[in-house]
């Protein structure tokens, strides 16, 4: 009887350890020391946008995940006409500069230290490649992370 208590506990006391090591392999608090404390630099494109919108995106402005916590402040803003591609009747593709919607691109720097390999934005990781949805003041757009690099 002794014995079925025992092996009871331990095997009670390792699941409980392998959630806690499943849950801080997954959600570091501190990261390691090499990858965590520096802030990072993301350049962001946000393609074919309504200009109305391009013009509202400023330098010096924050920019918030979707809870509403700052997380960058935008360090540089670039625009140009956006470019779309149509095939002709021959089914040749051809580039051309849009009549009226803008790709921007912004970039900005965190606000707080990165915790671990990627800077968490929300529920989201600002990764190079990966689309997120940035949101300003009174704006949102969509858009690709071009660059992500650590600064100090």
């Amino acid at each position: 009887m002794k014995k079925k208590w025992v092996v009871g506990i331990v095997l009670a006391l390792l699941i409980v350890g392998g959630v806690a090591v499943a849950y801080r392999l997954t959600r570091p608090a501190t990261g390691d020391g090499e990858t965590s404390g520096s802030r990072i630099r993301a350049t962001f494109l946000a393609y074919e946008i309504q200009p109305e919108t391009a013009a509202m995106i400023k330098t010096g402005t924050p920019l918030y995940d979707e809870t509403g916590k700052k997380c960058f402040m935008i360090t540089g803003v670039s625009m140009a006409a956006a470019r779309e591609v149509a095939t002709d009747a021959t089914g040749v593709l051809h580039s051309a500069q849009h009549p009226f919607l803008k790709d921007v691109v912004i970039t900005a720097e965190s606000v707080d230290a990165r915790v671990a390999w990627a800077y968490i934005y929300g529920r989201d990781k600002i990764l190079a490649g990966a689309n997120v949805a940035i949101y300003g003041d009174n704006w949102k757009v969509w858009t690709r992370i071009l660059t992500v690099e650590a600064i100090q």
